[in-house]
């Protein structure tokens, strides 16, 4: 029905049977969550329906971007949604890269996030995959070209879902998939797999959103001299005094920064 709205994968909805082994969806249930992103003139635009979990999907090439995966996790930890922080083509692991990716997985590992290693070359990290996907309703997020339909293909062979190249130009993914799709898993798991974005961004969203979504700040919050602190450049910030003692990192702290500044008004 024309009434309904925009309906997306993982939506429940209501359908009547007719001829010719079609059908028409008269209702949507009600969302248990809903991720959205922003479209064009900053208007929301929604990406998926009742997930649980959130695979955000970088790559050793291109190479991964801290900025990116913190603003997913923000959007994963206000849904809420489990985050899952995924670095494919670890075959593709240099000695220009190999510090920058380890550096990468070591700062996630510490705050608490699990991050999952996987190779298609190597066949390698699959069976952890299954079985986070197991039971859950996952999306697979992430730029263009860090290899989320070849994942998929890797986890059921029997789709054989076309994958793209990198451009030689400039060292980024071209866009195969155009459209979300979702999977039934072997693992009793449900799987969305989206588009691949150049960008991912925050508008609408709260500088109290921002903050609650870096999880290593909440011990902080509350403790400083002001208490409406923007932990930005009041003096005695809780917040601030924890980067000083080593205890969050400059780059999260600075990204911290960097999205209050850009989608806050």
């Amino acid at each position: 029905r024309q009434n309904l709205g925009a309906i997306v994968c993982g939506d429940k909805v209501i359908w009547q049977a007719g001829e010719n082994n079609q059908g028409v969806i008269i209702a949507v249930e009600k969302r248990e969550s809903l991720l959205q992103k922003p479209g064009f003139g900053g208007k929301l635009k929604p990406m998926a329906a009742n997930i649980d979990q959130i695979v955000i999907v970088s790559a050793v090439q291109p190479a991964p971007n801290p900025y990116l995966i913190d603003r997913y996790l923000i959007a994963a930890e206000n849904l809420p949604a489990t985050p899952i922080i995924l670095l494919n083509k670890m075959d593709l692991l240099n000695d220009e890269n190999r510090a920058n990716t380890e550096k990468i997985i070591r700062d996630y590992k510490n705050i608490g996030y699990r991050v999952i290693t996987t190779s298609s070359i190597y066949n390698k990290g699959f069976e952890e995959l299954l079985a986070a996907l197991t039971t859950h309703t996952s999306i697979f997020v992430g730029l263009s070209g860090v290899g989320k339909s070849s994942l998929i293909n890797q986890l059921m062979p029997e789709l054989d879902i076309r994958v793209g190249v990198l451009s030689e130009a400039s060292g980024e993914g071209k866009h195969t998939t155009t459209s979300s799709n979702l999977y039934h898993l072997p693992c009793e798991g449900k799987l969305i797999d989206s588009p691949g974005v150049r960008d991912f961004g925050l508008w609408n969203t709260s500088e109290d959103d921002i903050l609650h979504g870096f999880i290593e700040f909440r011990d902080y919050i509350g403790h400083c001299k002001f208490s409406n602190c923007s932990h930005l450049k009041e003096p005695n910030c809780a917040i601030k005094q924890a980067l000083e003692d080593n205890k969050i990192s400059q780059q999260r702290f600075d990204n911290y920064q960097k999205m209050v500044r850009e989608y806050v008004q």
